[in-house]
């Protein structure tokens, strides 16, 4: 199919897939209860701070479904993600580990 002389042609992207945060990787039992532990305290510090999932993903600059996966220990976290979350809930990193196991 040919297009007129000076017609540009528009290349529409392919819609983005639904994130599931689902890790596929099997991970040791011990990191499993670290992240786990880890995103029980976030959930703590969050409710702490009256703030709901949407309103913390939201300043921590963070998909609302990625930070409930945080919560329920089912993704790995990036020092990135840590950092958005520390700032949102006014704490340091090393706070946010405190009652990690």
């Amino acid at each position: 199919m040919t297009s007129p002389v000076g017609a540009t042609l528009r290349l529409v992207p392919k819609p983005h897939p639904t994130r599931t945060y689902k890790s596929k990787a099997r991970r040791s039992p011990a990191v499993a209860v670290a992240l786990r532990s880890l995103g029980t305290r976030v959930q703590k510090l969050r409710n702490e701070r009256e703030l709901s999932q949407e309103e913390a993903a939201h300043r921590a600059k963070l998909d609302p479904k990625h930070l409930q996966a945080i919560e329920g220990g089912r993704v790995n976290v990036t020092v990135a993600s840590l950092l958005g979350i520390a700032r949102c809930l006014k704490v340091s990193l090393s706070e946010l580990f405190e009652d990690v196991r």
